[in-house]
C-alpha cells in the first residue's frame, strides 16, 4: 500500500499544537491520553474534521507494538514472524492454508445451505475476511471498526490498565469490497460480506483491509497498516465510561450460538494455525 510520504496531517499530536505532522512523525510518537469516552469522542471528530479527505477506521489493542526503529507497525497475521524472519517459503505455506480453509468455508457454507453466498465465491478476499474475523488462520487483511465504542470495549475489556486506540486514514469504501488501485488498498465492509447466519460482524461493526494486489510472494515494509496511522491516543482502565457511556460486554462482542463462528472453529481444528 502507499503511505502519506511528505504529507502532513492533523493526528493526536495536533489537539495540542494545531500543527500538521508527517506519517513517520505520527509512528514514532507516544499517544496521547485521553481520560473519558466522551472526551475521545470529541477529540476523534476534530481530527476527522481536518481530515476529510480519508475515512478513518479504529483498532483497539492492548499494547503498541513497535518495531526496532520506534515506529507503530501493524501487519496482517499472514505476515507476522515475531522475533524472527519471515522466509519465501514459510509465507507460500500460509498462502497455501488459507487457500484450504477459504475452499473449506464455502464447501460448509453450501452443504448447510445458507442463504446468498454467491459473492464470497466470486471474491477471494471475501472468505478470507471471515477466516480472518473469526481468527481461523493468517490472512493478508487486518481487523478495524468504524466504531469507537467497539474499538475501545475490544481494547479495555482485555486489558489490566490502560489501552490503545489507533486510528488510521484510508480511502472511502463504496461497496461491500472497494479496490483503490490508485493507494493499493481493498476495504471489505463485513457485514455485507457475511451471510446473516454470522452473528459476530454484525455486532463489531467490522470491515478487512488490505493491501491490493493481495497474493504476494515476500514480506515487505509496504504492507505494514503504520503506513496510514494517524493517531495513537491512550485511554485508562478505571473511570473512561463514566454513567452516560458504557462497554459492550464480551458475550456481546462475541454472541452465543453464532453458526459460522462454528463452522469456523472446525476448519480451525482441522487446518488452520
Amino acid at each position: 500500500m502507499r503511505n502519506f510520504g511528505s504529507t502532513k496531517l492533523w493526528c493526536h499530536l495536533s489537539l495540542d499544537t494545531g500543527d500538521r505532522f508527517t506519517n513517520k512523525d505520527i509512528r514514532e510518537s507516544e499517544p496521547i491520553l485521553i481520560s473519558t469516552f466522551r472526551e475521545l469522542v470529541q477529540s476523534v471528530a476534530r481530527i476527522a474534521n481536518h481530515n476529510p479527505d480519508y475515512s478513518l477506521f479504529y483498532r483497539g489493542q492492548i499494547k503498541d507494538y513497535k518495531l526496532s526503529s520506534g515506529s507503530s507497525s501493524f501487519y496482517p497475521t499472514v505476515f507476522r514472524s515475531p522475533g524472527k524472519s519471515l522466509s519465501t517459503k514459510e509465507l507460500t505455506e500460509r498462502y497455501e492454508v488459507l487457500k484450504e480453509c477459504s475452499g473449506q468455508l464455502i464447501s460448509r457454507l453450501d452443504s448447510l445451505e445458507i442463504d446468498n453466498i454467491s459473492k464470497l465465491k466470486k471474491f477471494q478476499e471475501l472468505p478470507w475476511s471471515i477466516l480472518q474475523h473469526y481468527e481461523v488462520c493468517g490472512t493478508p487483511l487486518i481487523d478495524l471498526t468504524h466504531s469507537l465504542r467497539v474499538a475501545a470495549s475490544f481494547a479495555l475489556n482485555e486489558a489490566k490498565e490502560n489501552a490503545y486506540i489507533f486510528i488510521f486514514a484510508f480511502p472511502y469504501p463504496n461497496g461491500t469490497i472497494s479496490y483503490s488501485t490508485e493507494e493499493e488498498l481493498l476495504n471489505v465492509r463485513l457485514l455485507s460480506a457475511c451471510p446473516s447466519e454470522a452473528l459476530r460482524p454484525h455486532f463489531q461493526e467490522g470491515y478487512l483491509i488490505g493491501s491490493f494486489p493481495s497474493i504476494v510472494n515476500k514480506k515487505q515494509p509496504s504492507f505494514d497498516f503504520g503506513r496510514r496511522l494517524v493517531a495513537k491516543i491512550e485511554i485508562p482502565k478505571k473511570g473512561f465510561w463514566g454513567k452516560d457511556f458504557h462497554a459492550i460486554p464480551k458475550n456481546a462482542l462475541y454472541p452465543p450460538d453464532d453458526e459460522v463462528e462454528s463452522i469456523c472453529l472446525e476448519i480451525k481444528t482441522k487446518y488452520g494455525t
